[in-house]
């Protein structure tokens, strides 16, 4: 009797819970540590500077939860470098390396139709305008309110996002917006798909806007100082006078540039193909317009089943710092800047270029022809082996005087990839630059040294601690 009344409490239980009896709780995690070698990664060594090694990586916790409506992530991480934080007492919280990843949800409104809303990672077609950076120990996210829809019958998906930043605490009214993000961002992203998957199309359209940045205003006092005796009688007077910069902020002055273009990726039998291009338009931060764009493209083929090639190239336009256009360059910007994307993957696994696409604004152009071979030794072991050659798109004088030729270098990558389980993965690589007389001047070297070189190990762990899913 007492087990027939447990199996109908249960059944009513479940029953009272409608669609929450369907849902699935999933708590996960990922440790992903990575030892390097570093001798000139991302910049340039030279014969002044000693190698070294070091250990960095990131620790994560995930809590995931589904029904037939909602979808919620919730993740924990710690980014953190071997040495940082004291032993004897535990400063990660003061070290900023323990925060807050993702914290999102969403809801289906309709079967192919929902919003979503939360500290969210972005990752679209190849991640070059909007990543979510996963090299980074830290990774990247943004605070977003976004819609999605499809039609998955007819092979379309759509996404809308928008994201608007504020200081913390809120104000009464509005504040200056000092924080190096953009104030504003909104997108637009949709991918069709034809003939079962063969050929892919995909637009983008992405909108930012940043505050103009704090300007300094000099201002001028004069300080009068009398001239007094031993008899207290003012016998005189001098003027001093003394200039100060004062900040001035402009929350009200924004600047909006926009990015748009896409993606088509063809895909036959052994053969593969991708091209992909973007404009950008509008105003940068400073208030100076934008003309700038990119494309590339890349084909691919299957030899035999264990080996591929692909060869590619890419453009991106850039600024001619000579003197003679400085009134053109100080009202229009044409270098194509990467927004929000992951570099890494695109422009060589030494980063020796992160920098300058996503900061400079003056920078001349770049330029990448490509090489890859991708060979798989079994299901669980590949190597993948990747050379890279560089040039400015446009002349460059450095520090405005010295012209030197386009040719930057070349990078060879080679990574080996073992997966001996579904969850566990062994990454190891080598990379070399070979530099040139352009990109030693660039840094500032006197004479030719031997090129850079960058090596790392690195093992990705992601074990599922709980599921309710059978």
């Amino acid at each position: 009797m007492k087990k027939l009344c447990t199996h109908l409490f249960m059944a009513v239980f479940l029953l009272l819970l409608g669609l929450p009896s369907m849902a699935q709780f999933t708590v996960s995690g990922e440790f992903r540590p990575r030892a390097e070698y570093r001798d000139g990664y991302t910049k340039l060594r030279d014969s002044t500077q000693t190698a070294y090694g070091d250990i960095l990586g990131r620790s994560r916790i995930i809590f995931d939860y589904q029904n037939e409506k909602f979808t919620t992530r919730f993740s924990l991480q710690q980014a953190f470098v071997f040495g940082e934080n004291n032993f004897y007492n535990s400063d990660t919280i003061r070290n900023n390396t323990i925060n807050i990843f993702e914290a999102w949800f969403k809801y289906n409104f309709l079967d192919n139709f929902a919003i979503r809303v939360g500290r969210i990672t972005l990752s679209y077609d190849d991640q070059r305008l909007i990543g979510y950076n996963n090299w980074r120990p830290q990774g990247s996210a943004h605070d977003m309110v976004g819609f999605q829809w499809g039609a998955p019958k007819a092979a379309y998906q759509g996404d809308f996002g928008f994201a608007m930043n504020n200081t913390s605490p809120a104000g009464a009214f509005l504040s200056n917006y000092n924080m190096k993000n953009y104030k504003y961002m909104s997108y637009l992203w949709n991918q069709k798909s034809f003939f079962r998957d063969m050929l892919k199309i995909s637009i983008m359209a992405l909108l930012d806007a940043y505050q103009l940045p704090t300007q300094y205003k000099t201002v001028t006092s004069n300080q009068v100082l009398w001239v007094i005796n031993n008899s207290k009688d003012t016998i005189g007077h001098t003027t001093i006078t003394t200039t100060s910069q004062v900040p001035v902020t402009n929350p009200n002055q924004l600047y909006a540039r926009y990015t748009v273009g896409g993606n088509a990726w063809f895909n036959w039998d052994n053969l593969s193909a991708w091209v992909g291009g973007y404009y950008q338009g509008g105003h940068i931060q400073d208030g100076r317009q934008v003309s700038a764009f990119m494309f590339g493209a890349n084909v691919g083929y299957q030899i035999v089943k264990p080996f591929k090639l692909m060869v590619g190239y890419e453009q991106l336009s850039g600024t001619d710092n000579n003197p003679a256009n400085k009134t053109e360059v100080a009202k229009k910007v044409t270098s194509f800047n990467v927004l929000y994307g992951t570099n890494h993957q695109l422009y060589g696994y030494m980063d020796m270029f992160n920098s300058m696409l996503q900061s400079t604004y003056n920078y001349p152009g770049l330029n990448q022809m490509y090489a890859r071979a991708n060979i798989n030794f079994s299901k669980v072991t590949s190597l993948e082996a990747t050379w890279r050659y560089f040039s400015f798109g446009k002349e460059y004088l450095v520090d405005m005087k010295t012209k030197v030729k386009k040719n930057l270098g070349s990078e060879l990558d080679l990574m080996f990839v073992y997966k001996p389980l579904p969850n566990v993965e062994l990454n190891a690589a080598y990379c070399y630059f070979f530099p040139t007389s352009t990109m030693e001047l660039l840094y500032n070297l006197a004479s030719s040294v031997r090129g850079s070189q960058y090596a790392y190990l690195m093992i990705t762990y992601k074990p599922k601690f709980f599921s309710t899913a059978k």
